[in-house]
């Protein structure tokens, strides 16, 4: 995972860092005015939006974050921001994570079907020579499903990583206070989760539409929160954050020469939509 951060980032960083010195300049901290100036400096929220697999930067975001000493009072993210975000809400580092993504085999967790490994040999060929894509049949009809990828590993996978705070129903109770963004699919509204499974938020944020199943909570049924809003500062402002770092990842329209899969022209879409 590459650690470079745009010069846009660094300004902020810059300006951040330098709020924040004022700040103590002016009041110095101390044993006994730590917690109070703690609690009268301005509230950070930071917001991270959606990108695809460029959402991984994040990772990088955070670690010069944690470099300047810069607190987040707030995390609020969309689509691979919910995930990065939401573990770092849960209280992991991005040290931790940046191992953890790099461990991960992405092709066979964006895949529900067994590892090509355990496959008798007559299956693997006929991987090599068909495209597999399961269909259902309801009253008589073939059915269509409502995404390419189920989504089971990611599930399971989210599900790992925030057993730490399983119990844990307010998001407002996480270590850093957390809020998911997701689309209901039958309204086009922006639904914000802050309460509930944690696991389950993330999943529903960046289930893209098309691409993997969508998840259905509280009797909506929720996909990726990037076709309604990639980079919601506004909700980060609504918690409480006076100051607000937003990381946008996303990227201009790819060229057509570019557009080589399903993914691709899913992404796409999203980019216009957004």
């Amino acid at each position: 995972m590459k650690n470079s951060i745009c010069p846009k980032i660094l300004i902020i960083f810059a300006w951040i860092s330098f709020f924040m010195a004022t700040a103590l300049s002016v009041c110095p901290l101390t044993e006994a005015s730590n917690k109070e100036d703690t609690l009268n400096r301005p509230k950070i929220g930071l917001v991270l939006g959606g990108g695809g697999a460029r959402g991984a930067a994040h990772v990088g975001v955070l670690k010069v974050l944690e470099e300047y000493n810069v607190p987040i009072d707030y995390v609020v993210g969309t689509s691979m921001g919910s995930i990065v975000g939401g573990l770092y809400a849960a209280g992991m580092s991005p040290q931790e994570m940046e191992a953890i993504f790099n461990l991960v085999p992405w092709n066979d967790l964006f895949s529900d079907r067994p590892p090509e490994v355990l496959l008798p040999f007559r299956h693997k060929e006929d991987n090599q020579r068909l495209m597999a894509f399961e269909l259902g049949v309801k009253d008589g009809k073939i059915v269509l499903p409502k995404g390419f990828i189920p989504g089971q590993k990611l599930g399971f996978l989210l599900q790992k990583l925030t057993l730490n705070v399983a119990d844990i129903d307010n998001f407002d109770e996480l270590p850093i206070p957390f809020r998911a963004v997701s689309a209901d699919l039958a309204t086009g509204e922006a639904v914000v989760h802050d309460h509930g499974s944690l696991n389950e938020a993330m999943r529903a944020s960046m289930s893209i539409p098309g691409v993997f199943t969508p998840i259905e909570i509280d009797g909506r049924v929720l996909v990726d929160g990037g076709i309604v809003n990639n980079v919601p500062i506004e909700i980060a402002r609504q918690i409480g954050a006076d100051v607000i770092i937003a990381i946008d990842v996303g990227t201009p329209l790819s060229k057509v020469e570019d557009l080589k899969d399903m993914l691709d022209v899913t992404m796409q879409m999203i980019g216009i939509l957004t």
